[in-house]
């Protein structure tokens, strides 16, 4: 790779460098970067832009950085990406290696029986000891051409596994954080079921004393119902992602029954943090393990291409030997016993009705179509920034705008019951406010889930790589 520059650029100079392609190819991915990023949100007054984790995101960083910590350990993707990485490596070193004379050792023995001149049959014993070289000229660059494409597979591997590694922790800690609200949103429930029997018992009350009906107690009953009908649902919704994210740590599935009597983690609180140094789009590009192993992919098409085009062309090959033959072990290694032999052979299937066309021309394809995966590589990383960019600034909107609504149906709450047990208004107006309490509670809990999966989505999007918090 190219130094500093974005890796469309440094795949495209490649490319075109001499020997590295077959002549004709296209001059590689463009960059479709733009020039800057809308919609960049404020940066908190003291925040550190150091620091650039996406569990140093949340405030209380600790139990989320363990969960990294056991998807980097114990996801079985990422050992798969971790064995494909070398397995590609070692292809990487065997393909080098067939740029440089191969060289063999020999010895033999044998007894035969045979007729000399005469016809009478004799015994004959020989033994001997060789040694051979061999070398295919590298005429047309086709042997450092496929070495640069196994090279060029196993930067992509390792590029992969990055890629792999920040995707599964991302979607790991989204996970978590979904785990955590969906437990709030569950205890939420519960303490509303607590309340809500209580003005059912307080219903109860004004109905045997007669200052009540039995529509108030039925509609006290029917909210009772509805709210316990939630705990459920959410109770499953919660068992679905812990399952889903014991899978991602590599562990058997968990038992959500007993896992719902662990105590129940604080809601993340995001900050924004890091964000004031958010590389513009090109540097985007530039950093991105899925972009740049995009391009790595298309520089071994273009080396792929300029084997399949030399192979073309005749073939030079060198071949030597040296050795000793005798009919007894005593007397090899002796002058008289020595052979040896010096070849050279060139080779060139000229005719073979466009078989090898036919290959350089599907190679060639292969190069376009890895272009335009580089390319469109490019179109998805910007559309992922550009988007949890996006979704960060409205969530921030929305989450403060929940707050206040949370907030305000509490009190309107406060002030029903009091009027509702001076009986200056009836139950009914009372039971639309605990409604009302009940929905902007859950949906404050939801919107500051999605408040923290949005910045995780920013860190996640804007990463280079994975680092650990210290």
């Amino acid at each position: 790779m190219l130094a500093r520059l974005t890796p469309l650029a440094a795949a495209s100079a490649a490319i075109l460098l001499a020997g590295c392609a077959a002549p004709g190819l296209s001059s590689g991915p463009q960059n479709l970067a733009p020039a800057s990023f809308a919609q960049l949100p404020a940066i908190e007054a003291g925040a550190n832009p150091g620091a650039a984790t996406m569990t140093a995101a949340f405030v209380d960083s600790a139990q989320l950085q363990r969960v990294v910590d056991e998807v980097l350990a114990n996801n079985r993707d990422l050992r798969a990406a971790a064995a494909r990485l070398k397995q590609a490596e070692a292809f990487a070193t065997a393909a080098g290696a067939q740029r440089f004379p191969t060289v063999g050792l020999g010895a033999s023995a044998s007894r035969q029986r045979a007729p000399n001149e005469q016809g009478v049959f004799n015994n004959f014993t020989s033994y001997g000891v060789n040694a051979t070289a061999g070398w295919e000229v590298d005429l047309w660059g086709r042997a450092a051409s496929n070495a640069r494409a196994a090279s060029y597979d196993a930067e992509g591997a390792a590029l992969d596994r990055d890629a792999a590694q920040l995707s599964l922790a991302g979607t790991a800690l989204n996970l978590q954080t979904q785990l955590i609200g969906l437990g709030h949103r569950l205890n939420l429930a519960k303490e509303t079921l607590v309340v809500q029997n209580q003005l059912l018992d307080l219903v109860k009350a004004r109905v045997g004393a007669g200052r009540g009906t039995a529509l108030d107690q039925a509609r006290a009953e029917a909210l009772v119902a509805q709210t316990s009908a939630s705990v459920p649902a959410l109770r499953n919704a919660a068992c679905l992602t812990r399952l889903q994210l014991d899978v991602l740590r590599g562990q058997p599935p968990a038992d959500c029954d007993k896992a719902d009597s662990d105590p129940l983690p604080a809601m993340p609180e995001p900050r924004l943090i890091s964000l004031g140094q958010l590389p513009d789009p090109a540097g985007l590009l530039a950093q991105r393990p899925d972009v740049k192993a995009a391009a790595v992919r298309a520089q071994a098409a273009a080396s792929r291409a300029h084997v399949a085009w030399a192979a073309r062309w005749p073939s030079l090959g060198l071949t030597g030997q040296i050795g000793w033959s005798a009919g007894s072990a005593g007397d090899l290694f002796k002058s008289g016993t020595q052979i040896h032999s010096l070849a050279a052979a060139l080779n060139w299937n000229f005719l073979d009705f466009g078989a090898r066309k036919a290959e350089e021309g599907a190679a060639r394809a292969g190069y376009e179509a890895a272009v335009a995966g580089a390319e469109q590589a490019q179109l998805t990383a910007l559309q992922d920034a550009q988007g949890s960019l996006s979704t960060l600034r409205e969530t921030e909107l929305q989450a403060a705008a929940q707050a206040t609504a949370a907030d305000a149906t509490r009190r309107a709450r406060e002030l029903a019951l009091k009027r509702y047990e001076a009986g200056v208004t009836d139950f009914y107006a009372l039971l639309s406010v605990e409604q009302e309490r009940l929905a902007a509670a859950d949906a404050l809990i939801q919107v500051q889930t999605q408040r923290a999966a949005a910045l995780l989505g920013v860190h996640k999007a804007f990463s280079a790589r994975l680092t650990v918090a210290q």
